[in-house]
């Protein structure tokens, strides 16, 4: 791809970011339980299993143009999990889990606060509820730390750095 064509890329199609991403939970009601009980957002009508789709609803992290995450629910979803890992890098931030990934699965994804306040909040609520969480990590010009949702998805939660 040359200079110029990629240039033509990004003013050809009027990208506005992310409208949504497609995820499946073995446990729709647990999980509107986890994003809406633990993290404070909201979701959508729940809507009925049609033909070869769960029941699906819509998680929306704030007031964002974005339509959030769009959980489906399949009862023999396999998810790649990582909260042993997470455990262990807990445990030992220097543990090679810092680095490891899973070949073809979700990473991550992350969430936007606003500030520092809100990160260490939200550390606080996850910490009550015994959800597995890295230290807080210093990115340059964000702050973050990780942890997974009640089906093992690693999130992240990141804010500007003062």
């Amino acid at each position: 791809m040359t200079k110029d064509s990629k240039k033509l890329t990004f003013e050809s199609f009027g990208w506005l970011g992310f409208h949504h991403v497609a995820l499946v939970t073995p446990d729709l009601d647990a999980t509107i339980l986890f994003y809406e009980d633990v993290l404070g957002m909201h979701s959508s009508t729940v809507y009925p299993a049609l033909s070869q789709r769960g029941r699906h609803c819509f998680v929306k992290p704030g007031e964002t143009e974005s339509w959030g995450i769009h959980f489906f629910e399949y009862p023999d979803a396999q998810i790649f999990q990582s909260t042993d890992a997470l455990r262990r890098l807990a445990e030992n931030p220097e543990s090679a889990d810092l680095y490891r990934f899973v070949s073809g699965a979700l990473q991550h994804i992350a969430f936007a606060l606003a500030s520092e306040e809100d990160g260490l909040a939200l550390r606080s609520k996850l910490n009550s509820h015994g959800v597995a969480m890295t230290e807080i990590y210093d990115q340059g010009k964000i702050r973050n730390f990780i942890f997974v949702d009640n089906n093992g998805i690693q999130l992240e939660a990141a804010w500007p750095k003062k």
